[in-house]
């Protein structure tokens, strides 16, 4: 095998790694799994996310703490990523699309939504149902392989667009007959495919 070839083979295994804990921190954001979440981060890794600028793995528990508190769920997906490499150091660019779903009443509305939409929102006669925040952005990441491992060492979000409105979701019809809801723990089913 000339040098080229083995060059671009390890080059796209650790576009891969990285992929993965992207993927990976998606996937531990909305089933509440703390140290899934800390898992993709290095122990000195620090995460900025506007509201919370921290350690990563202090972020980890304060976000998992925070979504469980005001979210019924979450949806978080990497939508595209361009990664570049530089030895065991490498930069990625992802963008991401997030859903948050937050229960009804004017107490969790307010919570995550702050008084002035609950004002709004209580004039319009629409906080006895859920509420959702969608939003999009990027996460610009740092990345570095340790010990063999890639992991998140800096991660700066970036929140370029969202919408706050009334749950849409309709459940009956051809929605309803499809609604099939993970679970935000452990017990959701990707976890029972991980194990065989």
């Amino acid at each position: 095998m000339d040098e080229s070839t083995k060059t671009a083979i390890l080059e796209a295994s650790d576009r891969a790694a990285i992929q993965k804990v992207l993927g990976l921190y998606c996937r531990a954001i909305d089933r509440l799994d703390v140290e899934l979440l800390k898992s993709v981060y290095h122990t000195d890794g620090v995460d900025d996310h506007g509201a919370i600028c921290a350690n990563a793995h202090e972020f980890a528990d304060r976000i998992i703490a925070m979504l469980r508190e005001v979210c019924v769920h979450t949806l978080h997906t990497v939508t595209h990523t361009v990664i570049d490499l530089q030895g065991d150091r490498a930069s990625a660019e992802s963008y991401y699309l997030a859903i948050h779903t937050v229960e009804a009443g004017d107490e969790a509305i307010s919570k995550f939504f702050g008084e002035s939409y609950l004002n709004a929102e209580q004039a319009a006669g629409r906080t006895a149902q859920r509420h959702e925040y969608l939003c999009s952005g990027r996460y610009l990441d740092q990345l570095a392989r340790r010990e063999g491992a890639w992991r998140i060492l800096r991660r700066k979000m970036t929140n370029e667009w969202g919408v706050c409105r009334a749950e849409q979701v309709v459940k009956e019809g051809v929605p309803g007959a499809f609604a099939v809801a993970g679970s935000r723990d452990r017990g959701d089913p990707v976890y029972l495919l991980l194990s065989h």
